[in-house]
């Protein structure tokens, strides 16, 4: 059977859940992930079960495709351009720094639906009010 996930796109820090109790499970991409899970991989991070409250678990993801982007950058406009250093720094320590703000905008990471309306949401608060614009995008699974 094929497989439905590419491993290769998981990343390290990737919570897996193996809990077949949550009533959540069958359509929860942490759990669907993990019946997949590569054969030669031993250890790394999961959901433990006491994560369900009241039913509802904060780790569930979807399992569906969305829309994922990267090399984001800003329309032709002066007043971005005089904004755009302060924009970097806000976004830089966002992201976590200036290595992961170039893999971001370089295309090697792709951001996910909330870093993408995080994103807008900087530019917004500062009075950008043009669009921001995402240099590629992907529909794929949000293993982030």
């Amino acid at each position: 059977m094929a497989k439905k996930y590419d491993s290769s796109q998981i990343a390290p820090s990737w919570l897996y859940c193996f809990n077949a109790q949550c009533p959540m499970h069958d359509h929860c991409l942490r759990f669907q992930s993990a019946l997949e899970m590569p054969a030669d991989k031993e250890n790394g991070w999961a959901v433990y079960p006491n994560a369900i409250k009241n039913g509802q678990c904060r780790f569930y993801r979807k399992d569906e495709k969305v829309t994922l982007a990267t090399g984001f950058v800003v329309k032709d406009n002066p007043r971005a351009t005089n904004m755009f250093v302060e924009m970097r720094h806000r976004i830089t320590n966002y992201l976590g720094g200036n290595g992961t703000y170039y893999l971001y905008r370089n295309g090697k990471k792709w951001l996910s639906p909330q870093q993408q309306e995080d994103i807008h949401r900087i530019f917004s608060n500062a009075g950008y009010t043009d669009e921001v614009v995402f240099g590629q995008t992907k529909e794929e699974y949000d293993f982030t």
